[in-house]
């Protein structure tokens, strides 16, 4: 058995052990928008229908559904108020599902039209197969296929930071050991939600973007990249930013192959990030939330466009979300809003505003300088690690610009929207913190890295999540 994959196996093994104990940690519903998936899966599967607006006005919910909310005490630990009144007196409070759950508006229903609803079609068999079982045992099965997607996404990591950075398993453990603890990745990606499927398909095309550059260009690696670019984009529209990433890897290979002027490359860079920018902020405004992406009709509606993007206030709302996002991805659990950083928040951003400094040393000592002889990584791994990097700033760009299209917080914007990016993220997080180790504690750089993840990770469920939900 080889090293490679003895090494493997262990971070699967790791992988299952972690994605196990986040799902027995959070009871059932409590991760975000859990119950509205399920019931687009379920309806599906074992209604035979599609979920439609009339369909969720006409079609009674699972029976379980109430009573599993109320042996969990879900309503009490999200913090909302259940359904008090009944729809009509000749009708059960609560026997539509539209009526009872999300808890503040509808905003949250699956509903066909909006999307494709890719990663529903796919689990809708095992919700008919699975159709006679208890409620809550449907949605734990549903959860362990989310564990399998997690756990298929670990491995691409591996062979990800392995294509980039062949010979070194240095990268890759130490961008998988980040996918494995990190709070937030486990249990989102653990739930039954559309997220973890757009996580393994951007993952999936991100692998393929770097076979491309790494190892050459083939027939069977652009279809690989191509299906899993269009199978992501239909699955849910945080996966938008590989669009715009896809023109960037083409302009980069392009500029190397036939020599390009680096201001030639700049300048094209430039306009990418522009018309992404202000192609996202207008997108937001014609689809009335940013999320109705298959119902664009026209760019001739009239645009409610805000006009005072840069006073006091708005800056003062960018500031808030910028911290609302940075608070979210690092542990902001569920519906009940768990915080797990309280007085450490501050370390934490101290902590990771210094990785981000080593992460602009490495960018301006590795890939700025692109057209240098004499260099230490070669002209494909500077390629795709700077496609990589403009991936970051075009999934950031996706995430705010609803907030500067709205002047509002009424956009999270929550963590999982971030989370198809985790594979460059991850790598680049790790770059950075890389550059801040002497050279002489190098041998020290994996069990710093790992020691405190794992310890964050422990302190999440050990010390906040498991008393919380159960003390």
């Amino acid at each position: 058995m080889s090293h490679n994959f003895k090494f493997l196996a262990l971070l699967v093994s790791l992988t299952l052990v972690r994605g196990l104990i986040y799902i027995a940690i959070f009871p059932p519903w409590l991760a975000p928008d859990e119950p509205a998936h399920f019931e687009a899966i379920r309806l599906m599967g074992q209604e035979g229908v599609w979920p439609t607006q009339a369909i969720y006005l006409t079609t009674p919910m699972h029976p379980d559904m109430h009573t599993s909310f109320q042996s969990f005490q879900i309503w009490q630990l999200s913090g909302y108020a259940p359904p008090q009144d009944a729809l009509n007196p000749h009708e059960p409070v609560n026997n539509l599902f539209i009526y009872y759950y999300p808890p503040t508006s509808t905003g949250s229903l699956i509903i066909a039209g909006n999307y494709p609803l890719v990663y529903h079609v796919l689990m809708a068999p095992l919700s008919a197969l699975v159709k006679n079982f208890p409620l809550v045992q449907q949605l734990y099965l549903m959860r362990l296929v989310s564990l399998l997607f997690t756990t298929l996404t670990v491995i691409l990591g591996w062979f990800f930071a392995q294509t980039i950075f062949p010979g070194n398993k240095v990268y890759a453990f130490g961008l998988t050991i980040f996918l494995i603890f990190l709070p937030m990745n486990l249990h989102v990606n653990t739930s039954v939600n559309s997220d973890v499927f757009v996580v393994f398909l951007v993952s999936l095309y991100f692998f393929g973007l770097a076979k491309l550059f790494c190892e050459g260009v083939s027939l069977s690696k652009i279809g690989l990249t191509a299906v899993a670019l269009g199978l992501a984009i239909m699955t849910k529209p945080t996966a938008l930013f590989i669009i715009p990433t896809t023109f960037v890897a083409l302009i980069v290979y392009l500029a190397r192959r036939f020599y390009w002027k680096p201001l030639l490359l700049t300048g094209l860079l430039v306009i990418i990030i522009v018309l992404t920018f202000s192609g996202s902020v207008v997108l937001f405004q014609v689809t009335e939330g940013g999320r109705a992406i298959s119902t664009l009709q026209s760019f001739s509606q009239p645009l409610n466009l805000q006009k005072n993007y840069f006073g006091p206030s708005s800056w003062a709302i960018y500031l808030h979300t910028i911290r609302w996002g940075f608070l979210s991805f690092w542990g902001l659990f569920g519906w009940a809003n768990i915080p797990i950083l309280r007085t450490g928040m501050r370390v934490v951003w101290l902590i990771c505003l210094v990785i981000g400094f080593g992460g602009l040393l490495f960018i301006k000592k590795y890939i700025l300088p692109m057209g240098q002889s004499q260099r230490t990584l070669s002209s494909n791994q500077q390629d795709i690690l700077l496609v990589l990097l403009f991936s970051l700033i075009f999934i950031l760009i996706s995430m705010y610009t609803p907030i500067i299209a709205t002047q509002s917080t009424h956009w999270g914007p929550p963590s999982r929207y971030f989370f198809p990016a985790l594979l460059p993220f991850s790598l680049y997080f790790f770059l950075g913190y890389q550059q801040l180790i002497p050279a002489r504690f190098y041998s020290l750089t994996l069990p710093i890295w790992l020691a405190a993840l794992l310890l964050f990770d422990t302190f999440a469920w050990g010390y906040v999540l498991i008393p919380r939900l159960y003390g």
